[in-house]
């Protein structure tokens, strides 16, 4: 007889492998998580020397809402006997390296994890009430069969370029792509780099490191800083969550925009640091062009001439063309969702938004009957806490609880000093 899960998640990211934590750990929950890697895999093409997360270290995939769980961060430490080191150096933020060898271990001790289980499709069996999840097995490639009541995709969103950029053009990537070509760049006569946030600032500080210094273009009218401030940070929260999601649409996207620099900041220690390699710089190299930082110029164009790629670029003050030649064109454009082909079975079970978006519910789930879940799919409906790695357990809690029926993890509440919906009168 076929076994029936009752959850198999799609897609084993740090948001799935909490999940996946916490379902093993404090429910009866029949689950399974698949994924086509051979192991888990997070964004290893930005896995740089010194690089350290957004996040703190106790934002891990399950203290927030199980902090006695043995799969936290501070029991990784441990068991790696690392724990007294880990407070003496009193770093607040995992190194990135760091973190993804704590997933690494969780993944290792979990049993409902299955890797190299490439997703096909889905259909739904409406008289029996489970899904069926067709998978093909790597790399031999023979076909399985999964079903499940319900299910969590977790995929991720892929990496984002430009529609007007020709992918086949010679000495264009994208940055999650950077460290395996990173010889490659040491090697060309001159670096372009697009984007403003945490990922082209940490390559160009690399690159920096490696005595190589990049031209750096962004739209953005300056280079901005994440808001780390105190009550910048309380709207990481369950209650502005819940405050964003009963927005209307037109002022979700409205706010969305004035929110860059809470999620789409530089560090300011690296902004710092970058300012001083550029200062010192400065004081090595006599007569050469001082400025390499051009805010306020935005990438139209690209055409290939003779191994170059010649951009072109408007600037957003003067409304003037500039031209500049490069080798190479890095691309920190960030990271779009783009809907699985593998749901296309079952989309009229789905529910859409009138532009074609996920008409994702307050608990994550995206059809009526609260069996098809998203994660990391829905920064339309819940804000621009969606991809925040800290705020993947409060998502997961409200998953569990919704599957279950039942509070089975406390969800803190009334976290911030501040009233997101004006004063309450009694």
């Amino acid at each position: 007889m076929d076994h029936i899960y009752d959850l198999i998640g799609i897609g084993i990211g740090p948001f799935n492998l909490g999940l996946a934590a916490l379902a093993q750990t404090n429910t009866t929950l029949s689950s399974l998580f698949i994924d086509q890697n051979e192991g888990f895999n997070w964004h290893t093409g930005m896995m740089l020397k010194g690089a350290k997360l957004q996040v703190p270290f106790h934002a891990d995939l399950v203290t927030l809402v199980d902090p006695r769980n043995k799969f936290s961060f501070l029991s990784y430490l441990q068991a790696k006997k690392r724990l007294f080191r880990f407070t003496i150096r009193e770093e607040y933020f995992p190194l990135r390296s760091e973190y993804d060898d704590y997933c690494k271990w969780v993944a290792d001790q979990l049993t409902n994890l299955r890797f190299n289980l490439r997703c096909l499709d889905i259909d739904y069996n409406e008289a029996k009430g489970y899904y069926i999840v067709s998978c093909i097995k790597l790399p031999w490639g023979h076909n399985i069969l999964l079903k499940a009541r319900r299910l969590v995709i977790g995929i991720g969103t892929s990496p984002y370029l430009p529609s007007f950029i020709d992918k086949n053009f010679k000495g264009i990537l994208h940055s999650s792509q950077y460290k395996f070509h990173k010889q490659e760049l040491l090697d060309s006569q001159r670096i372009t780099l697009i984007g403003s946030g945490q990922s082209a600032a940490e390559i160009f500080d690399d690159l920096l490191n490696e005595g190589k210094t990049p031209y750096w273009f962004t739209r953005s009218p300056r280079f901005f800083p994440m808001d780390y401030s105190k009550f910048a940070l309380e709207m990481t929260s369950p209650d502005y969550i819940q405050h964003f999601y009963q927005l209307n649409a037109n002022t979700k996207q409205k706010v969305l925009k004035e929110q860059a620099p809470l999620y789409k900041g530089i560090n300011k220690e690296l902004i710092s640091g970058i300012y001083d390699k550029l200062y010192e710089r400065d004081l090595s190299v006599k007569n050469e062009k001082h400025s390499f930082l051009f805010p306020n110029c935005a990438l139209t164009d690209i055409k290939e001439l003779n191994g170059w790629l010649n951009c072109s670029f408007l600037h957003q003050e003067t409304m003037e063309t500039i031209r500049h030649n490069t080798m190479h064109l890095i691309m920190a454009t960030g990271y779009k969702y783009a809907t699985p082909k593998f749901l296309h079975p079952i989309r009229d079970k789905i529910q859409w938004t009138s532009n074609g978006q996920f008409a994702v519910s307050a608990n994550y789930h995206i059809d009526r009957e609260a069996t098809l879940f998203v994660q990391n799919a829905e920064m339309h409906s819940h804000g621009y806490n969606t991809p925040d790695l800290g705020m993947g357990p409060y998502r997961n809690a409200i998953i569990l609880n919704t599957i279950l029926g039942k509070k089975q993890f406390s969800i803190e509440e009334n976290v911030p000093f501040q009233g997101f919906r004006g004063p309450e009168h009694k």
